[in-house]
């Protein structure tokens, strides 16, 4: 698990994309790979077209519909390769030495499983090829991809800017502690300005918890701001990250309470349409 992997389509979120990725690979000093999949029409096999044909001349109709197929695909993987080029440039434009090509067929969904086991961190955009023209359009498959990627996985907005700081959404869960101990750990964050928001009804025992996990932060040398507010969930996270020019956000996939309702559903959607910062998920 060493690899940083960028999921492009070229669509508006690839370069975004690119960048994110690239920072996170110079970061981790991780190697980069650059992944386009060529997406199967409807998520459907190879197309069949020999029980379709009854009337006319069947086997040349057949012919033909094959052959304009086969001349779709290749026109397909021949557009992946040249988006595979135009992000490969785009990285060692950030700084990046090499990058591998990775040119897949079928869904976007299954192709990250299978490669998962070589990742360190996947990157996807928020906004896939089909939500080009939707505003704050969130692509059909994150959701799938949170709920099953074990690796890390980073949404990126349609714009990058360098990270300077991040917040650390925390509800006191052990996912939330695991968050912590893995931020606390990792080159991804170091030197970065440090904020843990824990949104709540308050009380004592959720202040300590909170406490805890800033001194854990402050021991690896962070300087952390610690803030307890109320509200919902969704909108209190995204204020205060615009109020303290937040530019990175972590969470667990999974916590309690009302933070277990954030990852579940539809309210997964509202959160990524609504953040306006990459959002990093992790396990």
């Amino acid at each position: 698990m060493n690899k940083v992997i960028a999921a492009i389509d070229g669509s508006r979120s690839s370069e975004s994309v690119c960048d994110h990725a690239a920072w996170a690979s110079l970061r981790l000093g991780a190697p980069l790979a650059l992944l386009h999949v060529v997406r199967i029409p409807h998520g459907e096999k190879e197309a069949d077209y020999s029980g379709n044909l009854v009337v006319g001349n069947r086997k040349q109709l057949l012919n033909e519909m094959v052959e304009l197929e086969e001349q779709r695909n290749r026109l397909l993987r021949e557009q992946g390769k040249l988006i595979l080029a135009d992000a490969f440039e785009r990285v060692q434009g950030q700084g990046v030495a090499d990058a591998d090509r990775l040119l897949r067929h079928g869904r976007i969904t299954e192709t990250l499983n299978d490669l998962q086991d070589d990742a360190r961190l996947v990157v996807l955009g928020k906004q896939g090829k089909d939500g080009d023209m939707v505003e704050r359009h969130v692509g059909s498959h994150l959701e799938s991809l949170i709920r099953t990627l074990k690796t890390p996985l980073l949404i990126a907005p349609l714009e990058y800017v360098q990270p300077q700081s991040f917040l650390i959404a925390y509800d006191g869960s052990a996912s939330a502690e695991k968050v912590v101990d893995k931020v606390a750990q990792s080159p991804l964050f170091k030197g970065l300005s440090a904020h843990l928001l824990m949104v709540t009804e308050g009380g004592g025992a959720k202040q300590t918890k909170l406490d805890q996990a800033r001194d854990k932060l402050t021991a690896q040398g962070f300087d952390v701001t610690s803030s307890i507010r109320n509200g919902e969930v969704t909108d209190v996270i995204c204020h205060y990250a615009n109020e303290h020019d937040i530019h990175l956000m972590a969470m667990g996939a999974f916590g309690h309470s009302v933070l277990r309702r954030f990852f579940v559903g539809s309210t997964t959607t509202r959160m990524i349409m609504q953040a306006q910062i990459p959002l990093l998920i992790l396990r």
